[in-house]
C-alpha cells in the first residue's frame, strides 16, 4: 500500500456490530464485514452479508469517487453505486438500480479511526421506506 492509502481512515476491514445498529424494516444481518482498500481514484469495496433469513450476499464495487461504478455479485438494492467523498471522515454513497437512485448512506469514520457509522435512507428494492443506522468495528 502506499502511505496514501494508508492514511485513508477508511481502509481496512469493517465488521457490524448488530447490537449498536438499527434496521427499519428489520430485521438486522446475522453478520457483514466490509473491506475498503485503495484511494479516491481507485476504490475497491467489498461486502459479504449474512442476512436474518435468506441467501448470503457478496459484491464488490471498484473505481473512482464521482463515477457511477458497476455493482459485481448480488445487491438487491442497486446495480450502480456513485461514491462522493464529503470530507477526510465522511463519504456520501448513491445506489442507484435501473439507473434510479434507491438508497444514500452517509458513512463517518470516527475521530479514533476505529468505528464506521453508516447512516442510510431512501427506497429498498421491495419499495420500502429505508432507515438504517449500521456501526462497524475494525
Amino acid at each position: 500500500m502506499t502511505p496514501a492509502q494508508n492514511s485513508d481512515p477508511f481502509n481496512g476491514t469493517w465488521k457490524l456490530d448488530p447490537a449498536k445498529s438499527s434496521y427499519s424494516p428489520g430485521p438486522k444481518p446475522q453478520s457483514a464485514t466490509m473491506a475498503i482498500e485503495g484511494t479516491d481514484a481507485a476504490r475497491k469495496l467489498t461486502v459479504d452479508m449474512t442476512p436474518a433469513a435468506g441467501a448470503a450476499l457478496h459484491y464488490s464495487v471498484s473505481g473512482a469517487f464521482g463515477k457511477e461504478l458497476r455493482v459485481v455479485g448480488n445487491n438487491p438494492n442497486a446495480d450502480a453505486f456513485v461514491f462522493k467523498r464529503i470530507n477526510a471522515t465522511t463519504v456520501e454513497t448513491q445506489y442507484l438500480k435501473g439507473g434510479n437512485p434507491t438508497l444514500k448512506t452517509t458513512s463517518v469514520v470516527s475521530a479514533n479511526g476505529k468505528t464506521l457509522t453508516t447512516t442510510a435512507g431512501g427506497t429498498n428494492a421491495q419499495g420500502q421506506t429505508v432507515h438504517i443506522v449500521a456501526v462497524y468495528g475494525k
